[in-house]
């Protein structure tokens, strides 16, 4: 797996027969770093857990199916009817799950810090769309699959969380930590016509 800053023209690196130069198609990946991730729970037409989430994140979570909501900060991705995924930097100084954990106090809710267990990798480029469609049921023309669209899927065989942040595209899929080895293998394998350049994400 390559290191953050690591860069790499094509997957066929490994194979002189196959090398080709970067190409402006190139896919651009790396995963994310220094963030903190956040499973929560709760009553979505509970107006008072709402409030006290909007509360501690500027931000309500989503109630429609398959979507997110973001801001400069943060994004909150709807993960099922009771289940948000809060993800943003992590602060030293300010843990959001004590936070969240003490505006939900008296309501029906459940905080976990899973940073520990995720990864999110960021996919840019004109490529984005085609690398994720060999290994992921979903469609993601520009019709159906939008900024602020999520969906649980699979990469291959890794179960994974995924958004549109922007039209560039650029996509963000959240990772088991035990898979991220393998999500890197399909993305190498997958990108040995365009081209991959790895890069470091803040």
């Amino acid at each position: 797996m390559l290191k953050p800053g690591q860069r790499m023209a094509t997957t066929g690196i490994r194979d002189p027969a196959n090398f080709r130069a970067p190409s402006e198609q190139a896919l651009m990946a790396g995963w994310r770093s220094g963030l903190s991730i956040i499973n929560l729970r709760g009553n979505p037409e509970d107006a008072a857990f709402r409030a006290a989430v909007a509360g501690v994140l500027d931000l309500e979570p989503p109630i429609q199916p398959c979507s997110s909501v973001s801001d400069s900060m943060r994004r909150l991705v709807w993960a099922g009817p009771d289940e948000w995924f809060v993800i943003g930097p992590r602060d030293p100084n300010v843990s959001t799950e004590s936070q969240l954990r003490t505006a939900l106090q008296g309501i029906h809710h459940a905080v976990t810090d899973v940073s520990g267990g995720y990864m999110v990798l960021r996919m840019q480029g004109a490529a984005a769309r085609e690398v994720l469609a060999q290994g992921c049921p979903l469609d993601f023309h520009p019709r159906t699959f939008r900024p602020g669209c999520s969906a649980g899927s699979l990469f291959f065989k890794a179960t994974v969380l995924l958004w549109q942040t922007d039209d560039t595209p650029i996509y963000e899929v959240l990772v088991r930590r035990s898979f991220m080895g393998y999500v890197w293998l399909m993305l190498e394998r997958g990108t040995r016509e365009c081209g991959l350049i790895a890069h470091h994400v803040q």
